[in-house]
């Protein structure tokens, strides 16, 4: 990812041990992920409008927060001027109080819409009331993930993926003052696919 992340897990093994998800309910977080559309045919012309999904909602620390996924099968103009991607665009886009921090988030560049270039990514963006958001974009196995603390409960997130897509995330919400310990991701029949310590 570029650009909006202010934390990013450090080294390869981080990455690999990890795949996907979108977002439960703690003590200290409260978060419901939308509904997703019925898949429909992606189109990557020159007019292709963007497709996009709530990973999550909720507040956090008192304020309210939200991150989007969303596939632009065209850059849009005025994202990065003169910057070379590889036609199309997927972000994590993070609201705080109502308002988006960054236009186009968490972007990576994707050369079509079943493209798996971001799998894999994982990283922290600090609120400002001094929370964060655990946001990641895991492998394809990946359907729930869960978020141990050391002075909290845990907090569990399902994926959430643009139907017609590769594109798959889940976001987890940390509290200022809650210790982050592990994360393990789970597939579909809760088998373990993935571990982190912290």
């Amino acid at each position: 990812m570029t650009r909006a992340r202010t934390k990013l897990l450090a080294g390869a093994a981080a990455a690999a041990a990890l795949a996907g998800l979108a977002l439960s309910t703690s003590a200290s977080a409260d978060s419901t992920p939308a509904p997703g559309p019925t898949a429909a045919p992606v189109s990557s012309g020159p007019d292709a409008a963007p497709l996009s999904q709530v990973v999550g909602s909720g507040v956090l620390d008192g304020a309210d927060w939200s991150v989007t996924l969303t596939y632009y099968p065209v850059v849009p103009a005025d994202y990065a001027p003169g910057e070379r991607t590889a036609g199309s665009l997927v972000c994590l886009r993070t609201a705080f109080e109502g308002r988006v921090t960054s236009p186009y988030g968490d972007c990576a560049g994707v050369k079509g819409p079943t493209d798996t270039g971001p799998i894999g990514m994982y990283g922290q963006h600090t609120l400002p009331n001094g929370a964060d958001l655990f946001v990641a974009q895991p492998a394809a196995n990946v359907a729930t993930a869960t978020m141990s603390f050391g002075n909290a409960a845990p907090t569990t997130a399902t994926t959430v993926t643009i139907p017609g897509t590769a594109f798959t995330a889940y976001v987890i919400p940390v509290p200022a003052a809650s210790h982050q310990s592990a994360l393990d991701e789970y597939d579909t029949e809760h088998h373990p696919v993935g571990h982190q310590k912290f």
